[in-house]
């Protein structure tokens, strides 16, 4: 991970100052300071695909939607990991979107759109998508119900947790069996120094799923992080 944030270091100061001129505009995350900024923003959107194997094992080409993607996390830098990747950033705030739009063209990233919609309103997306990452949006089973039908066969959500509890958990597999969705882990990491972290996934087994429902927000956190 720190070789990585090392050679990617003048990408993600970049980054950093179109957050920090957004954050005039718009209310986008607290989390900027950069030593900060780098490990609970971007080595936290990272770490996923480089130690859970059934992440950092996926094709070098896929479709991902990130879903209310905020600023930019973690959709951003999985593109520039991945840049083989066509990366959808969907965020249903159109001043939030259109941020994400003029990052994306100041930054000359050209694997990734963004989509100002919802889950709901994506219809480019319906059923096509290999992965859908979910950080700080909400509860597993909201996000379940709200993104499963993105999904292609054999895709799957990627829910990025801190702590997460039993019932979540319970409630997330429950939500996950009824739209056709298997749900795994979670998955520990370690988010250096010292703080725990955890993904859950929900797998698309190819059976019917259900309507479609934005999942309800995480109380208070921001839509681009693990908090404000």
């Amino acid at each position: 991970m720190e070789e990585i944030l090392a050679r990617e270091a003048g990408f993600y100061e970049r980054l950093r100052q179109c957050v920090l001129r957004g954050n005039e505009r718009m209310n986008l995350t607290r989390i900027v300071e950069p030593e900060e900024f780098l490990r609970k923003h971007v080595a936290d959107s990272l770490l996923p695909f480089l130690v859970v194997p059934a992440l950092s094992d996926l094709p070098e080409r896929l479709l991902l939607a990130d879903l209310g993607s905020g600023a930019g996390f973690p959709g951003l830098p999985i593109s520039r990991l991945r840049p083989g990747w066509t990366v959808t950033l969907l965020e249903r705030t159109r001043k939030k979107a259109a941020f994400l739009a003029e990052t994306v063209e100041e930054l000359g990233i050209r694997n990734v759109r963004v989509l100002a919609a919802d889950a709901r309103e994506a219809a480019p997306l319906l059923g096509r998508c290999d992965v859908v990452t979910a950080r700080a949006v909400g509860e597993i089973a909201d996000v379940v119900r709200a993104a499963s039908r993105l999904l292609a066969p054999g895709g799957f959500l990627v829910h990025y947790k801190g702590d997460v509890s039993g019932e979540e958990l319970e409630e997330g597999a429950r939500a996950a069996e009824k739209l056709g969705l298997a749900q795994e882990g979670p998955f520990a990491y370690d988010l250096p120094p010292d703080a725990k972290r955890a993904v859950v996934l929900s797998r698309s087994t190819g059976r019917t799923r259900g309507e479609a429902r934005p999942p309800k927000r995480a109380r208070g956190r921001t839509r681009g992080g693990r908090g404000r």
